[in-house]
């Protein structure tokens, strides 16, 4: 899993549909953080004006952020932009576990404050 690993994952922290408002909204100026089994960990810093900063061990990237439909994607300028559903209901302090499409380790995800 890289670009960085979450990149798909992370869509998995955001929604478009109104029953999952409060997950945006709970994600928007706090800080997902993403646990990969290797034991990386990756945070992604959300604002309201739909940009991201992505912090990991290898750098800092930034990117933008938008709705589309059930899916959140995440666009690093380089390729397509990445596009995941979201768990919905997820609030501030939540922690939760995903499986990675591309290997089947798991995740764990948590909305930290900023």
């Amino acid at each position: 899993m890289n670009k960085f690993g979450w990149g798909l994952v992370l869509t998995v922290a955001l929604t478009g549909s109104a029953a999952v408002a409060d997950t945006i909204e709970e994600a928007v100026g706090n800080t997902v953080v993403v646990r990969l089994a290797d034991g990386t960990v990756e945070r992604y810093l959300f604002d309201a004006d739909h940009t991201f900063t992505v912090q990991t061990s290898e750098g800092e990237m930034t990117g933008t952020w938008a709705l589309n439909g059930g899916e959140v994607c995440v666009d690093f300028g380089e390729d397509e932009p990445i596009c995941e559903d979201y768990p919905k209901g997820k609030k501030l302090g939540d922690t939760w576990t995903e499986v990675d499409d591309d290997d089947g380790s798991s995740l764990t995800i948590s909305i930290e404050p900023r």
